[in-house]
C-alpha cells in the first residue's frame, strides 16, 4: 500500500499538483505516513545531484495543535540540504503553487548527537553551535482547505520545501527564549508581531527529536540543522513580495519572492 501512495505523492510533489488527501491509505496511522514519509524522502533525494539530509523541520509542537491533532507528540520531516538558502536569497513565485511561510529559531549542531549523549541541558549544549533567525518555506498545494490529519501531512513531508537562514549567530547558553521579539514585514509592512512565541525551548526540541530519531535507529549529525516550530501562524506569499523576519537579538533574515 506505501508504495503505491509514495509514488502518487512523489508525482504530485515533482509536477506541484494540488494536495491530495489520500485519507484512505493514510487516515491518522502516524506508523504508516512515517513509512510512506520514507520512501517519498528516498525517492526526492535522487532528484538533485548530491543533495541529502539537512536537518529536520519540527511540526505541530505547539500545545494548541498537539490537542488539535490529537497527538501525544510532535511531527518531523525533512530538510534538504540544496533548498537550506542564506538571508537575502530570490525565489521565483512561479516554482509554487501556495507559498507559506514561519519563523523559527534554527539550530545548528556541533557534534553528532548519538544515542549515549547525556540529555541534560548541558550535555545537549555541549552539542549544539549556535542558534539562528530562520524562516520555514512551505509548499502547502492548498492542504489547509482540506483540513488533512497530522498523519496526511506527515506522509508529504509536512509540505517543507527548505528553509532561510540568518546571518547571526547566538549560543545556546545566551539565549533567552522568552524575551525574544519576532516581527515578519512584507514589503516593509508589519503583518506580524509575537513576543516569546516559541512553542519549546530549542534545548526541549533537541531532546525529543534526538530521542525520536533513536527509535528508528538514527541521529542528529554534525552540522544538521533543527527547524524549532514556528512563532508566529504560517504566513501566505506571494509576488512581488520582500520578505523580513527579526527575532531580537538573533538579528533579521529575510527573501524576495520574485
Amino acid at each position: 500500500m506505501s508504495t503505491a501512495v509514495s509514488d502518487r505523492i512523489v508525482s504530485d510533489i515533482r509536477n506541484g499538483r494540488p494536495f491530495q488527501r489520500y485519507a484512505d491509505e493514510v487516515g491518522t496511522d502516524l506508523a504508516e505516513a512515517y513509512h510512506i514519509q520514507d520512501a517519498v524522502t528516498e525517492r526526492l533525494l535522487g532528484d538533485v545531484p548530491g543533495r541529502r539530509i539537512a536537518g529536520y523541520k519540527i511540526a505541530f509542537n505547539k500545545g494548541s495543535s498537539l490537542a488539535y491533532y490529537g497527538l501525544s507528540e510532535p511531527c518531523i520531516a525533512p530538510v534538504f540540504s540544496d533548498l537550506v538558502v542564506g538571508s537575502g536569497a530570490r525565489f521565483d513565485a512561479n516554482r509554487y503553487r501556495d507559498f507559506v511561510i514561519e519563523p523559527e529559531l534554527v539550530i545548528t549542531l556541533s557534534e553528532d548527537l548519538v544515542h549515549d549523549v547525556e540529555r541534560d541541558d548541558a550535555g545537549l549544549a555541549r552539542h549544539v553551535a549556535s542558534v539562528r533567525a530562520g524562516i520555514e518555506l512551505m509548499d502547502v498545494r492548498g492542504a489547509f482547505a482540506h483540513d488533512p490529519s497530522a498523519a496526511e501531512a506527515v506522509a508529504q513531508g509536512v509540505y517543507n520545501v527548505g528553509a532561510v537562514l540568518g546571518p547571526e549567530e547566538v549560543a545556546i547558553g545566551d539565549l533567552d527564549v522568552e524575551r525574544i521579539i519576532t516581527t515578519l514585514h512584507r514589503n516593509g509592512k508589519l503583518e506580524g508581531e509575537a513576543t516569546g512565541a516559541a512553542p519549546q525551548h530549542p534545548l526541549d526540541v533537541l531532546r525529543w527529536l534526538s530521542e525520536r530519531l533513536d527509535r528508528d535507529g538514527r541521529a542528529l549529525e554534525a552540522g544538521m540543522i533543527v527547524l524549532c516550530g514556528t512563532h508566529l501562524p504560517g504566513h501566505p506569499v506571494s509576488g512581488p513580495a520582500s520578505i523580513d523576519i527579526a527575532m531580537g537579538p538573533l538579528g533579521k533574515v529575510g527573501f524576495y519572492f520574485v
